[in-house]
């Protein structure tokens, strides 16, 4: 857990620096979350936060144990209803395009492999540590996402109890969270994130050819 003292400090200094960037860029984020509820009305806030959190952070840490990622697709992969593999494949790009889910049905499909797929998640892991400064950073933005998702209908699901449970996670240190139950239940996504511009390079050319 922070020093409270240090961390409202890093707060007010953030919310300063801030207030140019969320006045500038609320319409574009505001209508990224649309689309995203648009394509997935059964969301809840805490889906809606993961959207916007792994665009800003991706795979949140750095990625380095190539063989032990493959084994945990092998074992999504394998343990996923077969249902789950008849949907559309999909790609989509998050809140502010930095990043990509990328479907792991491409695999079963033969578009690429699961090594060629674990190389991009190593090329777009992150090579520097989430820290105090960067969750009360990530708090000011979370704020400014609340703000722009009064004007997204539909309103995500279970929005005040998600709320009271992303401030009580956020006041505690942490920072991710997972899909709801009622998310996974209805669209039954099995994805990786990949960093935008190595997705561009490594993969979309092989699920294009």
């Amino acid at each position: 857990m922070f020093d409270q003292s240090k961390e409202m400090l890093v707060r007010k200094l953030i919310i300063i620096a801030l207030i140019p960037f969320m006045v500038c860029c609320g319409r574009h984020e505001c209508s990224s979350l649309q689309d995203y509820m648009n394509a997935y009305p059964q969301s809840q806030l805490c889906d809606v936060y993961k959207f916007c959190f792994q665009d800003k952070f991706g795979l949140e840490h750095l990625l380095t144990d190539s063989v032990a990622a493959m084994a945990y697709i092998e074992h999504e992969m394998e343990s996923a209803d077969s249902t789950d593999w008849q949907k559309p494949l999909f790609y989509y790009y998050l809140l502010d395009s930095n990043y990509v889910r990328v479907d792991l049905n491409y695999i079963r499909q033969g578009y690429f492999s699961k090594e060629t797929l674990v190389a991009a998640m190593l090329h777009s892991s992150s090579t520097k540590a989430i820290d105090s400064v960067d969750v009360a950073h990530w708090r000011i933005q979370w704020h400014g996402i609340l703000s722009q998702l009064q004007d997204v209908t539909p309103r995500p699901l279970n929005y005040v109890e998600d709320s009271i449970m992303i401030e009580q996670m956020l006041d505690s240190g942490q920072y991710a969270t997972h899909h709801s139950k009622l998310f996974n239940g209805t669209y039954c996504q099995h994805y990786r994130i990949v960093r935008r511009d190595v997705f561009e390079k490594e993969l979309l050319p092989l699920i294009n050819q």
